[in-house]
């Protein structure tokens, strides 16, 4: 059944995952495709004539890209800048989920919350959750992203930064500030919490349980089990091998650092 309420934001290069995606999703809510002007036009034809589709222009310039965020950011936001739903949900172009009734309607459920799956959301990696998936209202959605636009736009394109100069420790999260610590950080502020503010001054185990709180107030979680058949992505398609592939949640559980099923695991 369509609700009316939610808009997914597919983002990304166009790949057949996203077509895929797209069958799924039209069956829940309005969709629209935020691409790349350098996209295939064999796959731009495919994408059915009720999906709004974004070309943004692929600009190589000067400006920080670590973990591809700058593409990240743009292509989001000019997405979520057409929504006129209350509602949206971001998914990457390249992976899919079939059955994403769950996902909606905890959106739905927690309107002043982010809805994020599982996918690499760490319990020992602190203000990390999972990138590949996340809905909530527009506003904050929008809010959240212009925030990461702001904080990385004084870098530079080939600085790494190293997350001492942000206040947090390597102890306790990656040493470099990845796109999910960006996002994460900069959605807490839409909802007026300054997360590098808060714990200056905490020990490690202070700083931990203030991410419990904080994280379990402002956070809700959806299993990927519950996301019917998927695919997640893992890397770049510059490895030699391209991208690791997900397609069931065990495998991803066991893969390098341990994946949370529910927030109790914190």
């Amino acid at each position: 059944m369509i609700q009316k309420g939610v808009t997914f934001v597919v983002q990304g290069p166009l790949t057949p995952e996203t077509m895929r995606g797209i069958h799924s999703y039209k069956k829940l809510g309005k969709v629209i495709v935020s691409c790349w002007d350098d996209d295939s036009p064999t796959l731009m034809k495919k994408i059915p004539h009720d999906v709004k589709i974004i070309v943004n222009k692929l600009e190589d310039d000067d400006s920080y890209n670590f973990q591809n965020i700058k593409y990240h950011i743009e292509s989001t936001l000019s997405g979520l800048l057409e929504v006129e739903t209350p509602f949206a949900v971001k998914v990457r172009s390249d992976e899919y989920f079939t059955r994403i009734n769950k996902f909606v309607a905890s959106v739905y459920l927690n309107p002043d919350k982010l809805t994020v799956c599982n996918f690499f959301f760490r319990k020992s990696v602190l203000f990390h959750p999972s990138d590949h998936m996340f809905g909530g209202s527009v506003k904050s959605l929008v809010g959240m992203l212009e925030n990461s636009r702001d904080m990385v736009s004084c870098y530079k394109k080939n600085e790494t930064v190293e997350v001492e100069r942000l206040g947090l420790s390597s102890d306790y999260t990656f040493k470099w500030l990845t796109a999910e610590m960006t996002f994460c950080l900069s959605y807490l502020k839409t909802k007026g919490v300054d997360v590098l503010s808060d714990i200056e001054g905490m020990s490690n185990e202070e700083v931990v349980a203030y991410h419990r709180r904080t994280i379990m107030q402002h956070y809700r979680l959806v299993r990927a089990s519950d996301l019917g058949y998927f695919l997640f992505r893992y890397g770049s398609n510059t490895d030699p091998d391209g991208p690791t592939a997900f397609t069931n949640e065990a495998d991803f559980l066991r893969y390098s650092i341990r994946s949370i099923t529910s927030l109790d695991d914190f």
